[in-house]
């Protein structure tokens, strides 16, 4: 289908331990409103004629909004209603009540495959089976990681490895993937890209033979479909329609109660780029038998129509239940608000206790009350200001409380030891710290006071993640303020060299064994740290190249924008990520725009500005412009990037007939890996059929493809395959092609690339031709130019003009055949590329020796005479 179609704590001497943020207040009204949204949702499904996940056009009444600022208990309010949901059912001794939690500021949460994962393994506490999603996941997996096993995948990111883990996740949809195809596991285990492509091709074929799933509306066209981020942000209808069909439970015979909690919604909503609100607006949408509780700093803005263009479902058709005008039908949106006069005094009245009488006198806790106006966080420092007063002895009393939240941050760094006020002072310039991390950023810190400042009561902790300390957002925020008012407070150089501090460490732990999740979450964090602090190092350029190469462009640098304020480099790489993303979705004069200019104010030669150039000559060559990439390829020879350079300008000489002097650099490059050595190997082969020497060139390309079967590289096999048939079809030997062409056209239905499409139908229409099929040939070469128009490749109507020249030739249209060359000819002057393509269609419509002037610049390696000798006999073997 089309992709528009497819659219804790410290307390000494204390007997309570528990802070503010762990104590759930009394909000009756929420917990009331989020039992009337379960039990509406229930009952709307119920009744419904049609399901909603069938009757897409129906309004989606499954999202519960609470917001409401930071630090007034929204977090703690989603996780009571968790607990309420799961402890209510295990009361009654029910297991049809599951679900799901994602903090959407954790590393690799927004990312859509993650998230995915992470709904599927929380389903998976109602059945192991959901085989519409399953085999629509490993068909996608197979084609978008070939040669990656989903179980590793799994088990990078520490949530996702815990969700999976409960249930055993990858058994789960191994044995749906079993059902259909016993021997072809391989497409799930990334064991090798052929067992992959078993897989993916058992069900596709299974499908169209309408032998599974066919009454699962759409089933097909997303096992089709493009493997991509956009296809795969379809994949929730699958979940939805899996868990219509899951069996009702209990003596009441009703359908399971699924909630999924999306905490910290401010990290998706209202920025400029709503990309990734985009993506999860579409799963909600799809899921209309799920309740979402979404909390977040802002009111979700869904119903509005003005958001039409940026988010798929915008205006209160869609969402009928989220409009502002709302304030009775739930589930709906609902302003958290601040802790009443009484709550707060409950709360504080019980969490510090001596003899069983509250340790904290009331005219402090009236001072407390009446400065905190509700918010439970400044309730929070408060006590642990309170506590650290008693520990030393004094006797708090009400003038040491009240004030701005400012003021109480203040107050608790100020009570912190010397070293440990250093400690928060890091831990609030990123996200998420570790002992490690917080000794990188202060060497000449203790132990000790890592260990005692890690047992603060601020900051929460989850051991799930490699990092697994984080101080709230809104102390981050508040700490940054209260620092720069005391006498030992930090400057912005002090915290810039911290900053670069913890990039350096971050950076060290990206070696060559570092998996694709742990660089990616590195470069996030570098990233944000660059932005806020002004630092930059280059790893995070090298990164970023990493992440570009292993095809992780997609969602990398989400949510970042480049201001002007920020370093230059940061701000490049910002631009380097952006240029990818436009180059790789066709866009690539809009990528050489951007990235003529995103250098500016980066040191030359830097490990950035080499970015930034490689990824200019990249977008330049897409664009047809070689000759001035090249000039950009040769600057960065002995560079970061040296072996991509130096392949790269053989690939231009070979494209401005220097063939002797590509063959002879080709000969001495050292490859990094199988994949270059198989691109290298390639590039050989073109070398001699261009100089038609075919047997040469089908040995070579013998050679790279099997290479790629024997490291499972599906992407360079389907290449080789395509040039073979490249080769083979000038003999037209149309059974060679069509084999090649075959087995090409099924490993891009793992790895996509249009631009061997377009290679393989000019195969075929030159083979067509030669062997006397004219009327196949002429629709074959429109078919090469219809494929090149749609992606926007303009070196395919060279290949396109070569195959009609060669029909006008053997049909006897000589004039014909003369006017597509004077075209050809001056498209590839214009290009700077492809010119040797012009004498040899010349041999054919005019003579080997009038051919042999034409272009005197060609290195022919047999001499022109001779190999254009080779290229005239294709036009009278028929």
């Amino acid at each position: 289908m089309a992709r528009v179609n497819l659219r804790a704590a410290f307390m000494s001497g204390l007997s309570s331990t528990v802070t503010a943020q762990q104590v759930f207040t009394n909000r009756v009204d929420e917990v009331a409103a989020f039992n009337r949204s379960v039990d509406g949702l229930r009952r709307t499904l119920d009744e419904a004629e049609v399901s909603p996940v069938v009757d897409r056009a129906q309004g989606r009444r499954n999202v519960l909004t609470l917001y409401g600022v930071g630090g007034i208990g929204k977090t703690t309010l989603s996780h009571e209603l968790e607990r309420r949901l799961l402890a209510d059912a295990a009361d009654e001794d029910r297991d049809d009540a599951v679900t799901v939690r994602v903090d959407l500021s954790e590393d690799g949460a927004c990312d859509i495959e993650s998230l995915l994962l992470r709904l599927r393994a929380g389903l998976g506490q109602l059945g192991s089976r959901w085989p519409a999603f399953d085999l629509a996941l490993a068909s996608y997996w197979a084609r978008a990681h070939p040669g990656e096993a989903l179980q590793d995948f799994l088990d990078a990111s520490p949530a996702l490895r815990r969700a999976s883990r409960s249930v055993r996740l990858g058994d789960q949809i191994a044995e749906t993937v079993r059902d259909v195809d016993p021997g072809g596991l391989g497409g799930l285990t990334g064991l090798a890209h052929r067992a992959a492509l078993a897989t993916y091709r058992a069900v596709r074929d299974r499908v169209r033979e309408g032998r599974l799933l066919a009454d699962c509306e759409l089933f097909a066209e997303l096992i089709e479909a493009d493997a991509d981020y956009e296809t795969l942000s379809y994949f929730p209808y699958l979940l939805a329609w899996d868990l219509e069909r899951q069996p009702r439970r209990g003596r009441t015979a009703r359908r399971p109660t699924v909630c999924v909690f999306l905490d910290t919604f401010e990290v998706v909503n209202g920025h400029t780029d709503r990309a990734v609100e985009r993506l999860i607006q579409r799963c909600v949408y799809l899921m209309p038998n799920v309740l979402f509780v979404i909390t977040g700093r802002n009111r979700i803005d869904w119903a509005d129509t003005g958001v039409g263009g940026e988010l798929d479902y915008a205006g209160p058709q869609y969402w009928p239940n989220l409009h502002f005008s709302n304030d009775s039908l739930e589930p709906r949106q609902h302003l958290v608000g601040y802790l009443s006069d009484s709550d707060a005094e409950s709360y504080l009245s019980e969490a510090l206790v001596r003899d069983d009488e509250p340790a904290m006198p009331a005219e402090v806790r009236r001072r407390i009350i009446a400065g905190g106006q509700g918010l439970p966080l400044y309730l929070d420092l408060s006590v642990s200001h309170f506590a650290a007063l008693l520990a030393r002895g004094g006797q708090p009393s009400a003038a040491d409380f009240g004030g701005s939240f400012t003021a109480v941050a203040t107050r608790s760094i100020r009570d912190l030891p010397r070293e440990e006020r250093d400690l928060v002072r890091t831990a609030a310039l990123t996200d998420r710290v570790g002992a490690d991390l917080l000794r990188a950023g202060q060497p000449n810190v203790s132990d000790g006071s890592v260990v005692r400042f890690l047992r603060r009561p601020f900051l929460t902790h989850d051991d799930a993640y490699v990092l697994p300390y984080a101080l709230h957002a809104a102390l981050r925020h508040a700490i940054g303020e209260a620092d720069r008012t005391l006498p030992d407070g930090w400057s912005d150089r002090d915290r810039s060299e911290v900053a670069a501090r913890l990039l350096a460490w971050l950076g060290e732990r990206l070696g060559p064994s570092a998996g694709r999740v742990t660089v990616a979450q590195a470069l996030e964090s570098g990233l944000k740290l660059s932005a806020a602090h002004g630092v930059f190092q280059d790893w995070m350029a090298r990164a970023t190249q990493r992440l570009v190469e292993a095809g992780q462009w997609t969602e990398l640098g989400t949510g970042l924008s480049a201001e002007r304020a920020a370093a230059p480099e940061y701000r490049a790489v910002v631009a380097a990520i952006r240029g990818v993303q436009l180059r790789r979705t066709g866009r690539a004069a809009d990528a050489v725009e951007l990235l003529g200019t995103a250098g500016e104010g980066v040191r030359p030669g830097s490990a950035t500005a080499q970015l930034v150039q490689i990824h200019l000559a990249h977008a330049l060559r897409n664009h047809g412009d070689y000759t001035e990439a090249a000039q950009i390829y040769r600057a960065l020879v002995g560079g970061e990037f040296d072996t991509a350079a130096r392949y790269w300008l053989c690939d231009f000489d070979y494209l401005n007939g220097r063939f002797g002097t590509a063959l002879g650099s080709l000969r001495e490059q050292r490859s990094r890996g199988p994949e270059d050595e198989g691109e290298r190997l390639r590039l050989i082969g073109h070398i001699w059929r261009v100089n038609a020497r075919f047997d040469e060139a089908a040995a070579v390309y013998g050679q790279a493809i099997d290479l790629a079967r024997r490291e499972g590289l599906a992407a360079a096999e389907a290449k080789a395959l395509t040039n073979l048939a490249q080769t083979a079809c000038w003999s037209g030997d149309t059974a060679v092609v069509a084999d090649a062409a075959a087995r090409a056209r099924d490993l891009l239905d793992l790895v996509p690339n249009p631009v061997e499409l377009v290679k393989i139908r000019s195969a075929e229409a030159v083979a067509l031709g030669v062997a006397g099929e004219a009327g196949a040939a002429g629709e074959a070469v429109r078919g090469t130019r219809e494929l090149a128009d749609g992606i926007g490749y303009r070196g395919g109507h060279n290949l396109a003009d070569v195959a009609q020249i060669l029909l006008g030739v053997l049909g006897g249209d000589h004039d014909g055949a003369r006017r597509t060359r004077a075209e050809l000819d001056a498209r590839t002057r214009r290009s700077g590329g492809n010119t040797y393509w012009v004498p040899i269609v010349t041999s054919w419509i005019d003579g080997v020796p009038e051919a042999t002037e034409h272009d005197l610049r060609v290195d022919w390696v047999d001499g022109p005479a001779v190999s254009l000798g080779r290229w005239a006999e294709v036009s009278t073997r028929r």
